[in-house]
């Protein structure tokens, strides 16, 4: 939340629904602390990342983030990216030795390595500002989808290009990774005696 909070405040656009959108940022941040239901703490974090993605890709025809069901060519390229993203930051978990299925805010599920959902969090925004860049940048199509059963579906032709944009993002910022997955293992080994340090955009 406090990367998407940031991101917007990086926008050059300002109009009413990014100045909404970081208001709601804002005020999910100041309440989080005091949120003690689960369900309550998912729920905020919906409401914040549906003010987030509205306003954020406001100029692109955006309906509405619906994760693995590819609506768009948006939705199917933002699966595209957190696909990668979750790989990228497995390889880090993994290299500390943590069981990736385990985690803290994503509970324990069949088969869903939920210590991957977890730390890749604070990621996504990377890949969410990647999108938008490629989008202005054309780099990103409608003619580079096929539709198959109503979702649009990457033509295998195109998935080297998108890869490559994805992993050229998050590559530079290699080492905010490698820090950010040391701290949690630090904070982890020393049972919450070293702080952990969080991503910021």
């Amino acid at each position: 939340m406090k990367n998407q909070l940031q991101v917007l405040q990086n926008m050059r656009k300002k109009n009413e629904v990014i100045l909404k959108a970081k208001e709601v940022c804002a005020n999910a941040l100041t309440c989080i602390e005091s949120i003690d239901d689960y369900n309550f703490l998912m729920g905020t974090e919906g409401t914040v990342a549906k003010s987030f993605f509205s306003a954020f890709y406001q100029d692109f025809n955006w309906i509405g983030r619906y994760p693995r069901t590819k609506i768009d060519p948006i939705n199917a390229t933002l699966d595209v990216g957190y696909t990668i993203l979750f790989n990228f930051v497995e390889v880090f978990i993994r290299m500390f030795g943590f069981d990736p299925y385990i985690g803290v805010y994503h509970r324990l599920w069949f088969k869903r390595k939920s210590l991957v959902c977890d730390l890749m969090e604070p990621f996504r925004v990377l890949i969410d500002v990647q999108v938008r860049k490629s989008l202005n940048l054309g780099q990103i199509k409608a003619e580079d989808f096929q539709i198959i059963k109503n979702e649009y579906v990457l033509k295998i032709a195109k998935y080297p290009d998108y890869a490559a944009i994805f992993y050229q993002a998050l590559v530079e910022r290699k080492m905010d990774f490698f820090k950010y997955v040391q701290s949690y293992y630090r904070a982890f080994m020393s049972d919450g005696q070293k702080k952990f340090q969080a991503f910021d955009v």
